[in-house]
């Protein structure tokens, strides 16, 4: 065979069949991985798109629970106090924490204010839907691109922000808010959106909303403000605390004139507007810094404010069923608009009287407590202690205070409700003698002050000396339940305690109560002696409104009860009128005016009263010292109550007080205390006229002239005319006023 037919039997080169097989199967391999990697990627994305669709669609019906009508915001409370005409003007705002803010209606807020909120935080306000897509787009390039802050934010959106409280930096919370911003507008109109964020936003220096930065930027309503002055306030916003003007005035300057520029640059003002706005801001009046060089401090209230704020949160836990602690809430943080029943000057006279006394200013250590009210209920002046007033809702020795009120108990608890019951009169006779077993050892008492008795005596010269057995006497005939449901029942006493055990035994007839009574008490029950008869509880506001203009409180028509008849009331003014001008408190006297009352002091000679009125106001002063003790000079409370009471009436017209129909004058016997005949030593008294006392028998066969001498004899136990005395109330009040003052129970 021939070698080339050989060859082509011979074994061609082929191929390693291992090494083919191996690389083939390493690309396909490779293959497979990248599309299983795509192919997971895309399903991850397309998974994560759904989900992301979802979640987004999840949203669209994202809302936030709150009516913008009815929102529960913190609302700044108001005080107004009624001026010189009787109309109420704004006197103090009170608002907890360190925001205030005083809801303004949409019109009542300048177009200035709201061009100039719209121009630099969301000029495109009117136009979108509540999220202003071209901004949302920049901030979220923004934020992908630096990893700044979202922003973008239109109006709507910082409200949902502010009301919900959501500041969380996260794409969720922006999506919540977006859809959010979209189902409040279509809830509600771009004027209710507006008006809710110029009163909810944060304008720094604790101010929300524009009406409380006015008031304090400016002193003025927001309806007052001008264009600059609403292009300041509308620049606060961005940073509350940067461009504050009590912060940082040139900072807030440069922002306010962006506001205007931006103003301007929309068309929203003209150039002469411009122009004179971008004028008044180089020399802006800012009203807080006049307060802060006077360095005036308008957070301590005066004695009747922090008395009257007690008041509302008393009422609002008894007539409208709040707990204490939501009442407190509702006063500083409810917008309430209270309006006080505070008489300003008379509040400025009492609180002179007490500074100025000097009395009180001989002792630094004397502690006084003064309460002043009108004959409706009205209280018109409190002061709560001699010491400077440094701070809210100290102690008040006028109202919290329970203090012994000595013989200053004595008209209330026997004589008033005796001669109402027609026990005694004017001038009946009662014993000035011991008592036996009147102390709880078996002893006989009480004593005088000067530790001497007269035997019989009139009802008249007992209470004008202040005698304390004739008291005594007379509260066992009333009855010592009778004295104590009188007291409770018609004249509104809370402090008395035991309900016929403690407080009703003997000694409360001459004031030895169990626990002690306050000023206010016994001023309010002193009223009955003034006003024919009528017992006003006593109010120092007359109404409060709520946060939307509802009356919930109102003292308006404050309900009197006839405590005792008119005819008794016209004898007891005419009894505590011979007090004032004879007995022991003629250091209270004011010249030319008829005055009432009747002046305390306890056993030790711890606490001094004096209570007594005019035609026009009752007047309660205790003077003391903190820890009890012996006061060095007892003639302080009547000096205060005579100071005060002065300087009002000489601000009002005189008049007399009215003698009831009922009740007449006559002559009678102070030896018997019956109508005078001939021989009798008299006086006048006063009396019903159906129950007139018999005709004295006892000097029928005396000769005139020995009647005269008898006269002279017993004239220490007689009183002059009224008619005749109530001119000269304070003719002797110096010396009279000295002559009490170791008293013990005057």
């Amino acid at each position: 065979m021939k070698k080339s037919d050989m060859n082509q039997y011979g074994l061609k080169p082929v191929p390693d069949p291992k090494g083919n097989s191996t690389g083939k199967a390493a690309g396909k391999a490779i293959s497979r991985v990248v599309i299983t990697i795509v192919s997971l990627f895309f399903a991850t994305l397309f998974i994560i798109g759904i989900f992301m669709f979802s979640y987004v669609m999840s949203l669209r019906g994202e809302e936030i629970d709150i009516d913008l009508h009815s929102l529960n915001l913190d609302y700044t409370s108001f005080i107004y106090v009624d001026d010189e005409s009787g109309n109420p003007v704004e006197y103090k705002s009170l608002y907890g924490g360190e925001s205030n803010r005083i809801w303004v209606d949409y019109q009542d807020i300048p177009q200035y204010m709201k061009e100039a909120m719209v121009a630099i935080e969301d000029k495109r306000f009117w136009e979108h839907n509540g999220v202003d897509w071209w901004r949302t787009l920049g901030a979220a390039t923004n934020l992908l691109s630096s990893g700044g802050s979202f922003g973008g934010s239109t109006i709507t959106q910082q409200l949902i922000k502010n009301l919900t409280g959501e500041n969380d930096v996260s794409i969720s919370r922006k999506l919540k808010e977006i859809f959010r911003a979209e189902n409040l507008e279509k809830k509600y109109t771009k004027e209710e959106i507006l008006e809710c964020y110029l009163n909810v936003v944060n304008f720094g220096s604790g101010c929300k909303g524009v009406q409380a930065a006015a008031n304090l930027y400016y002193g003025k309503d927001i309806k007052d403000c001008s264009l600059a002055e609403c292009a300041a306030i509308a620049g606060i916003t961005q940073n509350p605390y940067a461009y504050s003007p009590m912060n940082f005035p040139d900072k807030n300057k440069e922002r306010q004139q962006t506001v205007l520029t931006e103003m301007y640059n929309q068309e929203k003002i003209t150039k002469e507007e411009y122009d004179q706005a971008m004028a008044e801001s180089e020399n802006m009046n800012f009203v807080f810094q006049e307060a802060t060089e006077t360095g005036a401090d308008d957070t301590i209230n005066n004695w009747y404010i922090d008395t009257m704020i007690q008041d509302v949160v008393s009422d609002l836990q008894s007539e409208l069923g709040y707990t204490k602690e939501d009442a407190q809430n509702m006063i500083y943080y409810g917008g309430l608009k209270i309006y006080s029943a505070m008489d300003s000057s008379a509040q400025e006279m009492a609180e002179n009287a007490v500074a100025n006394d000097r009395n009180l200013n001989s002792d630094p250590d004397m502690q006084c407590g003064v309460y002043m009210m009108d004959y409706s209920g009205r209280v018109l002046a409190i002061v709560g202690s001699s010491d400077e007033k440094e701070g809210n809702m100290w102690f008040n020795y006028a109202t919290d205070a329970k203090r012994q009120p000595g013989s200053s108990f004595k008209p209330i608890a026997a004589y008033a409700p005796a001669i109402d019951k027609g026990i005694i009169n004017y001038s009946s006779i009662v014993q000035d003698d011991p008592i036996p077993n009147y102390f709880d050892d078996g002893t006989a008492g009480p004593n005088n002050y000067d530790h001497q008795f007269r035997g019989p005596v009139t009802v008249q010269y007992a209470l004008q000396q202040s005698y304390n057995p004739p008291a005594v006497r007379v509260y066992q005939k009333l009855g010592p339940q009778n004295a104590y449901n009188f007291l409770t029942q018609k004249l509104g006493f809370t402090t008395l305690v035991g309900g016929g055990v403690d407080d009703s035994n003997l000694g409360v007839s001459i004031g030895g109560v169990h626990e002690g009574v306050t000023v206010k008490e016994m001023t309010a029950a002193f009223q009955i002696f003034g006003n024919g008869g009528q017992y006003n509880k006593p109010y120092t506001y007359y109404y409060v409104e709520d946060h939307d203009g509802n009356v919930i409180l109102d003292n308006r028509d404050n309900i009197s009860t006839q405590a005792i008849k008119s005819s008794t009331a016209t004898i007891m003014q005419k009894l505590l009128t011979t007090v004032v001008t004879q007995g022991t408190g003629t250091g209270a006297g004011v010249t030319g005016w008829q005055i009432y009352g009747k002046t305390g002091t306890t056993d030790i000679d711890d606490n001094s009263y004096f209570v007594g009125g005019s035609p026009y106001a009752v007047i309660g002063v205790w003077t003391g010292y903190q820890n009890p003790s012996r006061l060095r000079n007892t003639n302080a409370s009547k000096s205060v109550f005579q100071g005060l009471m002065g300087a009002y009436l000489n601000t009002k017209q005189l008049k007399q007080f009215t003698t009831d129909s009922n009740v007449t004058s006559a002559v009678y016997c102070t030896q018997s205390g019956n109508l005078a005949g001939p021989g009798c030593p008299t006086a006048t008294g006063w009396y019903e006229k159906n129950n007139m006392p018999s005709q004295c028998t006892q000097h029928q066969n005396t000769t005139s002239s020995s009647s005269e001498e008898e006269e002279e004899e017993t004239s220490s136990n007689a009183s002059s005319s009224e008619s005749s005395s109530s001119s000269s109330s304070s003719s002797s009040s110096s010396s009279s006023a000295s002559s009490s003052s170791s008293s013990p129970a005057a």
